[in-house]
Parts: structure tokens; C-alpha cells; sequence
């Protein structure tokens, strides 16, 4: 290709790339028929759709849904009939509850909407669930992520047009992406706001009390509060606080007729009937620890993590990380049965350099485990994997870790991969995890001195928390709260 060696070619293309730019941020700035404001958006609604489709592929990959029938219909109903109510009834609207213990909720793109276990045994009210659904279909009508998205394409575009002008300016577009990747994590204050006003509109539509979502951040400014800050949902990490929200939800409910909220409805019972034996909080069935014990009762196998590491039971991993922060371990199932053509697949992948893995038995099961190296951005990592077979699985548990402490670490792997073996403890074996169980008060009475007469498997706080009261709060004969009954695996051996 010929060089253009004019300067005032180079401005004269440079021109040309922008007013085309312009005519398209012109083209693309419409009016949202949710929020009646001006928007830019690069991103049509079938694209919208289509982007919300491969996400909820992912989503449903990596996190499970709740086996719960009648659960996933009674949400999903009540979500469709909100989302008919808004100002974008055609999209293809899913709800579906996820297999977390996690109080969360949220969105993608094209109207695709998630809510958890772990939030639904908080709430006491369908109306305080019909909250949490419309602040996400708000989200979604006023396409809060997509105008995200547009802008990241439009500074993409930008940046990518002064790289053609100048090469010293591609450096910068690679930071400029690092830098809009994490603008774009979370959405902003202003748009949590919108969600929520929108979400009372929503609300209200459809006849319900949108005055109960102020109980809902009630609950989350109580967990918060009781967790320390750790293990809030990433939706109200970075949002406004539970405080200026209720202040907000309040003042927009005082512009409601009284009329007009007489004629909404809670149904608290109806609520409850729909959560009652959902499980509460982490399930053991998918494996827990004791001590630096994993014991997976489902899958029936057991590993050892190293004494003192940070660990984690995740959805398609359980993870261990040293004290320094420098040596990772992870337990994955493996795609392809077989520990030797998993080893094969493994060592001949792009960028690892390795010795060869060796056959071998760990605790009876058919096994390879290798060393290997691999590169990175900043120098590269060595590690230890093994795969091992057990009945139709193969488990792949891979550690490693800087390779100038490599040494450090390497019987430590090792000790890892051979700590492999058959789950056989009958009460592990056994264990169920805890369950929601409705009741119904047949004395005045207080969760404190419920507490005192009948032990509970979690704390009076907790138990306080999920029931939307304090737990000094008189109880009266007919009153229905959420109990937790069954018992928690005993956390050494």
C-alpha cells in the first residue's frame, strides 16, 4: 500500500473518520420511551436482544438454576406480568432463580433478569420481590447498559482512529480500553436511581405496594451492616446507600394518592407459601469445608488443601490461595473423560512447556499428574496438574505459582493432587443443608425467646434479618415467620 506522505492528507482523513462518527452519534441519539430523556446508543434492540441471549448462555453455564418448578414459575409470572406493564412489553422477558446463597439480583441486556435463592429467603412480601424485579426491568426499559456499551464503542472508535493518525497513540488506546472495561463494571448512582423510580412506576402498574422497597434496602442496609461490608451484592456495592434510597423511595411515594395506594397489595402469605423449604444459605451438597478438608457428598471425593491458605468452594471451582498471595490451587472438573487424554489435551495446548505428565495411581484411581511451564505478561508461571479419574469424572487439580518459586511450592502441589480420594464418612455422606420452614406463631412471643427454647442453626441476627423484624419484636399468636430448621456440618472433624 502506498504511504501517504502529506500532512494534510492525513488531516483531511482524519476529518473524513470524525464527521462520519458525528453523523452517527447524531443518528443515534434518540428519545428512551422509559425515561423521556435523550440517549446515545450505537446499538439497535435486535442487537440488544441478541448480546442478552449470549450472556444469559454464559450465565447459565457457569451458575446453576434453582431445581425449584413451582418457584421458577411463580417468579417468572409475576416478572412477565411487570415487564407487560413497562414501556417495552415485546421483548423476549425471562426470569429465571439462580442455585445462589448469595443475596443478589440482576440484569442483562434484551430483558433477561436473575434473582437468587439466597435474596428470595429474605424477602417476606411478593411485593417486596415485585421491588427487586422492576428495579431490574427498569435498568433494562431505560437501557442503562446498552447507552454504557454505545459509549465504550464510541471512545473505542476514537481511540482507534488516532492510532491510524499516529502510532505513539496505540499504547494509549490499550489503556483507554483497560480504563472504560472498569467504568463500564457497575452501573452509576444516577442509573440506580432512574431504576428505582422506575421500578415504583412499574410497581404501581401493576397493583402492587411500591412502598415495600423500602423494606427490601432495609434488609440489604442490615446485612451490610452485619457482614461488615463483605459478601453484599456487587449491585449495591457501588451504589447509593441503603439510606438515601429509602429517603428517595419515600419521597416519590408521597406523590401517590392515598387512593390509589389503599388498592395495592403486599400478600405476605402468598409469599411465603412460595419460599417455604427453599434451602438457606450455602449448600453442602455442593461441597464444603472442614478445616482444609473439601468433602463434595454429591460427587462423593475428598482433597486436602495446604493448612493456613485462603479457600473458596465456587461454582465450577474450589480455589486455594497461599498466605503470600503467590501459589494458587484449583479443583475443576474436566471436559474430557479420561486423566490421559485430558493430560494429552493439557500439554499440548499453545504456550506450555512441560515435561510430559506421568501415569500413575492416586489413593487407588488412575491418574497422570506432570509438571509445566507458561508464560505471561510479566514472566511466566510453573505448576503441578494432575488428572485423575474416578467411575465416569475426570478431575483436573492444578497448582502453580511465579516460576522463581517454583521450589517453594512444589511438594505442596503434590501434596494436594495425592490427597485425592473417595468421600466414604456416612455423615457427610449424609448431610442436607438448611431449609426454610414457615410457621405460624401460636403464642405472643419474640424470636429472642424462640431462640432460647428451640436452638436454631443460625444466628437470632441472621434469623431477624430473613423475617424483616427486629428480634425483640413482639410476635403474636397468627403472626407467620420463616424458621430455619436441619443442621450445619460441623466445621473440623
Amino acid at each position: 500500500m502506498t504511504k501517504i506522505h502529506h500532512m494534510n492528507n492525513g488531516r483531511m482523513i482524519a476529518t473524513v473518520l470524525y464527521a462520519g462518527l458525528f453523523s452517527m452519534m447524531v443518528a443515534a441519539c434518540a428519545t428512551n420511551p422509559a425515561t423521556g430523556r435523550r440517549m446515545f446508543t450505537v446499538i439497535s434492540e435486535s442487537q440488544e436482544i441478541e448480546m442478552g441471549r449470549a450472556y444469559s448462555e454464559q450465565i447459565a453455564a457457569t451458575m446453576p438454576r434453582y431445581d425449584d418448578s413451582d418457584l421458577q414459575a411463580y417468579v417468572q409470572r409475576i416478572g412477565q406480568s411487570l415487564a407487560a406493564r413497562s414501556e417495552r412489553p415485546n421483548l423476549p422477558w425471562s426470569f429465571v432463580v439462580l442455585d445462589d446463597a448469595s443475596v443478589n439480583a440482576f440484569a442483562v441486556p434484551g430483558g433477561y433478569l436473575y434473582v437468587t435463592r439466597g435474596i428470595l429467603t429474605h424477602f417476606n412480601s411478593e411485593a417486596e420481590l415485585a421491588a427487586v424485579l422492576c428495579h431490574e426491568v427498569g435498568h433494562v426499559t431505560a437501557r442503562h447498559s446498552v447507552e454504557q456499551l454505545s459509549r465504550q464503542q464510541l471512545l473505542g472508535g476514537l481511540l482507534g482512529i488516532g492510532s491510524i493518525l499516529s502510532d505513539n497513540v496505540a499504547g494509549l488506546s490499550r489503556i483507554g480500553a483497560t480504563a472504560i472495561g472498569i467504568f463500564g463494571l457497575s452501573h452509576s448512582r444516577s442509573d440506580e436511581h432512574q431504576a428505582d423510580e422506575l421500578g415504583m412506576r412499574y410497581a404501581l402498574r401493576d397493583g402492587y405496594d411500591p412502598r415495600e422497597a423500602i423494606n427490601v434496602h432495609t434488609m440489604l442496609g442490615r446485612q451490610t451492616e452485619l457482614r461488615g461490608g463483605r459478601g453484599i451484592p456487587n449491585w449495591l456495592a457501588t451504589h447509593p446507600s441503603s439510606a438515601d434510597r429509602i429517603d428517595r423511595i419515600r419521597a416519590q411515594a408521597s406523590n401517590i394518592s392515598e387512593e390509589e395506594l389503599a388498592s395495592t397489595r403486599v400478600l405476605a402469605s402468598e409469599y411465603l407459601a412460595a419460599v417455604d423449604d427453599v434451602v438457606f444459605g450455602l449448600d453442602p451438597r455442593d461441597g464444603f469445608f472442614q478445616g482444609s478438608l473439601f468433602l463434595h457428598p454429591d460427587l462423593e471425593f475428598e482433597f486436602r488443601m495446604p493448612e493456613g491458605w485462603q479457600t473458596a468452594n465456587l461454582t465450577q471451582a474450589v480455589v486455594g490461595q497461599s498466605p503470600k498471595k503467590d501459589g494458587i490451587v484449583q479443583l475443576t472438573l474436566g471436559d474430557t473423560t479420561g486423566h490421559a487424554a485430558a493430560a494429552r489435551e493439557f500439554f499440548n495446548s499453545d504456550g506450555i512447556r512441560s515435561r510430559g505428565g506421568q501415569r500413575t495411581s492416586v489413593n487407588g484411581h488412575p491418574a497422570t499428574i506432570g509438571t509445566f511451564q507458561a508464560p505471561t505478561e510479566g514472566g511466566s508461571v510453573s505448576g503441578v496438574v494432575g488428572f485423575i479419574d474416578d467411575r465416569d469424572r475426570t478431575y483436573q487439580i492444578l497448582g502453580y505459582t511465579p516460576t522463581q518459586q517454583f521450589r517453594t511450592y512444589e511438594d505442596t502441589f503434590r501434596s494436594v493432587i495425592t490427597s485425592f480420594d473417595r468421600l466414604t464418612d456416612r455423615f457427610a455422606l449424609a448431610v442436607q443443608p438448611l431449609r426454610i420452614d414457615v410457621r405460624t406463631i401460636q403464642r405472643s412471643t419474640t424470636l429472642n425467646a424462640l431462640v432460647e427454647d428451640q436452638e436454631s442453626p443460625v444466628p437470632v441476627d441472621e434469623l431477624a434479618i430473613a423475617n424483616g423484624i427486629e428480634a425483640d419484636t413482639p410476635l403474636s399468636r397468627g403472626d407467620q415467620i420463616k424458621w430455619v430448621v436441619g443442621s450445619l456440618p460441623p466445621t473440623e472433624l
